[in-house]
Order: structure tokens, then C-alpha cells, then sequence
């Protein structure tokens, strides 16, 4: 069950990630590959359910032209007048700042797992970056483990959630993004779960 845990985070990082040119066509691909995963987790009882949202939202998405859908995305995420309406980054929910105390501690962590990020134009607590690390350390836990439970408990758990909650309840989310945070906040409800029981064992 690690593999699909593992393909699961993998594909909502690159779902939440600023589209770039041939998005749609990755995503399309990534639905397909995902697409099994997410049915043996169903089986062993995550009880996930919005990927029918996310595959008629991204046919709406992909229609757009790159740039149009750029601007979807920066004006949900990045920039927006007068208020930006959803702020992707851990430090926002808890310290109200896009660079703080948290983001600081998640580029610890990232070190201290032997992991860099290659983009500086974008600061560690990005929601996908976080995805990411997530995915990687649960593929190779034995070698996180020192950081395992602070990065889950202490960071990733203490904000997504509310983030995902923010995404769905936006009157003007686009349908691939509300598909896309119904999962994530389902799969990383159970995931909660596991980690702990995981935690516990040790």
C-alpha cells in the first residue's frame, strides 16, 4: 500500500503546481496513472471520491490556452486585487506570513532528509513542495525517520486541511481544483491515521 500512498501525494503535488506549458496533456496522464492507486486504497478503506470533479474540471481547463489558465491559477494562488483568496503556503495559515518562522523549519527539515529545492523563486511551504517531500519520505521512511513525525504532525497536518476547506468552499474554484482538494482532504484525513498508527509502532 506505500506505492499507492506514495502515488497519491506525487499527484496532488503536480496538481496544485503553477501550469506550464503542456499542463493539461501531463495532468491527463497523471489522472490515468493515479487512477489505480486510487482504487486499491478505496479498497483497503480511505474512501476517497472526487476524481469524477477533477476529470470534468480538467477537460474545462484544458481547453484554455496555457496563459489563461496562468492566470486562473495566479489569480486563486499567487496575486490577486484587492485580496488574494487562497494562500497555498503553511506559514500563511499559521503565522499570517508568506515567510516565517514555519517555512524557516520546513527547509530544516527538507536538510536535514537530504533534500533540496532547486527552485528559490519559491519558498519551501509551497503546498506542492510539501506534497512532494511528503511522498518522498513516505517512500523512504526508514531513512526520514527522525523528521517523520515533526514534518507530518508539527507542519503538513496543522494547515492543509484548512487550506483544502478554503479551495472547496470558494464560490469561484474552478471544478478540477475543488475535485483536487476534496481528494487531498479525504486521502490525508485517512493518512493522519496512518502515520499515527505507523508512529505508535515504532
Amino acid at each position: 500500500m506505500k506505492e499507492d500512498r506514495v502515488a497519491v501525494y506525487k499527484f496532488l503535488s503536480i496538481g496544485f503546481a503553477y501550469p506550464q506549458e503542456g499542463f493539461g496533456e501531463i495532468l491527463k496522464k497523471s489522472v490515468q496513472l493515479v487512477s489505480e492507486h486510487y482504487t486499491r486504497l478505496n479498497k483497503n478503506g480511505y474512501r476517497l471520491s472526487g476524481i469524477k470533479k477533477l476529470k470534468s474540471g480538467l477537460k474545462e481547463l484544458s481547453k484554455l490556452k496555457t496563459d489563461n489558465w496562468q492566470e486562473i491559477y495566479t489569480s486563486l494562488f499567487v496575486s490577486n486585487f484587492p485580496k488574494t483568496p487562497l494562500h497555498p503556503y503553511e506559514s500563511f495559515y499559521k503565522e499570517g506570513l508568506l515567510v516565517s518562522e514555519s517555512s524557516d523549519e520546513i527547509s530544516e527539515i527538507y536538510k536535514d532528509c537530504g533534500v533540496e529545492i532547486f527552485d528559490d523563486k519559491e519558498f519551501p511551504d509551497l503546498i506542492n513542495l510539501e506534497l512532494e517531500f511528503a511522498s518522498f519520505i513516505v517512500e523512504n521512511q526508514e531513512g526520514c525517520l527522525p523528521v517523520y513525525n515533526e514534518f507530518f504532525n508539527n507542519h503538513l497536518f496543522s494547515w492543509i486541511f484548512d487550506f483544502f476547506k478554503d479551495v472547496e468552499g470558494y464560490e469561484k474554484t474552478p471544478l478540477f481544483y475543488s475535485g483536487l482538494a476534496k481528494i487531498g482532504n479525504l486521502f490525508l484525513q485517512k493518512e493522519k491515521k496512518v502515520i499515527a498508527r505507523l508512529t505508535d509502532e515504532r
